[in-house]
């Protein structure tokens, strides 16, 4: 069989199998992507909704101490940071622990975007993205030594 992809223009693509050209837009391969590797290897892309590997995140960072946290909250970008404050915008806990670790400046800027950013939701594809990069940066902290998390 003879697959070919194509950029027909920004955000559209023209996939080939064989003599059949389907047009797709890039959420539609990114789907086709997803289930291809799920189909070739089961188990190797997590199927866990991006809204619950952040609330596990959460969990996980409450525990933390502060200067990894605060070590955490310079080493990661801040659209990252704020994304991941925004899904969790109900969790009085983290926020606090969160914002105590911040400076001030940051604290302002953060709580500023969290009132006006993101005010119709954010795309799950966008927070699924910056927890993967969030969890990435927690877990190198945590295997340097700087980042400690309670059980």
């Amino acid at each position: 069989m003879k697959i070919s992809v194509k950029k027909a223009q920004n955000g559209v693509y023209a996939v080939s199998l064989d003599e059949t050209t389907h047009t797709l837009t890039t959420q539609d391969v990114k789907v086709l992507l997803m289930q291809a590797v799920r189909a070739l290897t089961p188990g190797a892309i997590s199927t866990v909704p991006p809204a619950e590997e952040a609330h596990d995140l959460a969990e996980r960072l409450k525990t933390a101490n502060d200067p990894g946290l605060q070590k955490l909250i310079l080493s990661v970008a801040d659209d990252d940071l704020l994304i991941f404050l925004k899904s969790t915008e109900n969790d009085t806990q983290l926020h606090a622990k969160m914002f105590d670790n911040m400076s001030q400046r940051k604290h302002k800027m953060m709580s500023e975007d969290l009132e006006f950013r993101f005010v119709d939701g954010i795309d799950e594809d966008r927070l699924g993205d910056a927890v993967i990069r969030l969890i990435e940066v927690t877990n190198q902290l945590q295997s340097d030594g700087v980042l400690e998390l309670s059980a």
